[in-house]
């Protein structure tokens, strides 16, 4: 973290463990100051070199027990801790006597206040003695990964599909301001001691579009049509890869003779029906029992029936045919929707989000 105090930027850090404080100076000791450490230090520390932190958002988990495990499905192993920053200025939380989180803490306040941390801040307020949330805003979330524990460096982009089901956010210059209806992802996760994450795998991730998506529309943009457009372009996105790969095989058939006119003619129609494509598409939503995933799923079949049932739309049970026709009345009939329905369309935008999250992690 580059810090200007009184004009001056300063690079030093230094512990005193007899004030309990962190000392932040350059080489004229006249302009240092000082940072108290709340914790409880313990006198093993972590290799500052073996751990990485991040700055997250979340509008929903942000009290102070909201302390998960980070758990890395693929590795079945832990591989940090999140945590909010207010567990950095008070011990009345769950593990403030654990000695492996106050280790995480202390290389918390460690890694926020060197000086190639990659926030910047200019203090004019003069005094000896800040708080750490007089230099961050106190609502942030710390996300500590040890390297050692994943074997490899860490891209947090990897992770952003993941972390946006338990409504976490990287912090950055696009503010957060959607929250998930009902409070669904307070009361799923509020209380539970780990939550499960994986990597994006899925090649719709890697474009341009989807990036954006997780670092600045999802963040900031909170109207249900708006959010509906948006996730559906991932939809969309799969939908023209779908029909290239079964194009071209179709195309490759015919020039060599192996089906007739007749049938090319057909089988181009037939890669042609969108309700067919998305079927295809979404069929690879296949959440475990018991997991937060399969509970949105459940819903979002759920939510929809009841949603298009008002419509007079043929009720249907597969979530590609569901959402398919969600979609044909926000473009076609919008005009129709009332007013009293939008909060039920406010839950199907959001589970349908979850699924799409979901589809990230999963390679079609």
């Amino acid at each position: 973290m580059s810090i200007f105090y009184n004009g001056k930027i300063l690079d030093q850090l230094s512990f005193d463990s007899d004030t309990s404080t962190f000392i932040i100076g350059n080489e004229d000791i006249s302009d240092s100051f000082s940072v108290a450490y709340i914790p409880n230090k313990e006198e093993k520390e972590l290799a500052l070199d073996q751990y990485e932190v991040f700055i997250l958002e979340n509008i929903s988990l942000n009290a102070e027990n909201d302390i998960f495990l980070a758990n890395e499905i693929d590795l079945d192993k832990g591989i940090g801790w999140v945590f909010p920053l207010s567990t950095l200025e008070s011990n009345d939380n769950d593990y403030a006597e654990k000695e492996f989180f106050n280790q995480f803490r202390y290389l918390a306040y460690q890694k926020l206040l060197s000086s190639s941390f990659f926030l910047e801040k200019e203090i004019n307020e003069k005094k000896q003695r800040f708080m750490l949330s007089d230099l961050f805003e106190d609502d942030l979330i710390i996300f500590a990964v040890s390297l050692e524990a994943l074997g490899s460096s860490f891209d947090i982009y990897d992770y952003l599909p993941s972390l946006a089901n338990h409504g976490y956010f990287l912090k950055n210059e696009h503010n957060l301001r959607y929250k998930c209806p009902n409070d669904i992802i307070v009361n799923w996760y509020r209380g539970k001691k780990k939550i499960n994450i994986r990597k994006g795998t899925n090649p719709v991730y890697k474009t341009d579009y989807s990036k954006k998506l997780y670092t600045n529309y999802l963040k900031s943009l909170d109207h249900h049509l708006i959010r509906f457009h948006l996730i559906y372009q991932i939809i969309e996105n799969h939908l023209t890869d779908l029909f290239n790969s079964e194009f071209e095989k179709i195309l490759e058939d015919y020039s060599n003779a192996l089906v007739t006119k007749n049938n090319f003619i057909e089988s181009i129609n037939k890669v042609r029906n969108e309700r067919e494509n998305i079927r295809k598409v979404l069929r690879e939503i296949k959440p475990n029992d018991g997991t937060f995933e399969k509970s949105m799923l459940i819903g979002l079949k759920r939510d929809c029936r009841e949603f298009l049932n008002q419509y007079g739309v043929d009720e249907r049970t597969d979530v590609g045919d569901l959402l398919y026709d969600i979609r044909n009345i926000l473009v076609h009939n919008y005009r129709e929707v009332k007013d009293g329905e939008l909060i039920l369309l406010n839950d199907i935008i959001f589970e349908f989000e979850i699924m799409i999250n979901y589809l990230m992690i999963k390679s079609p």
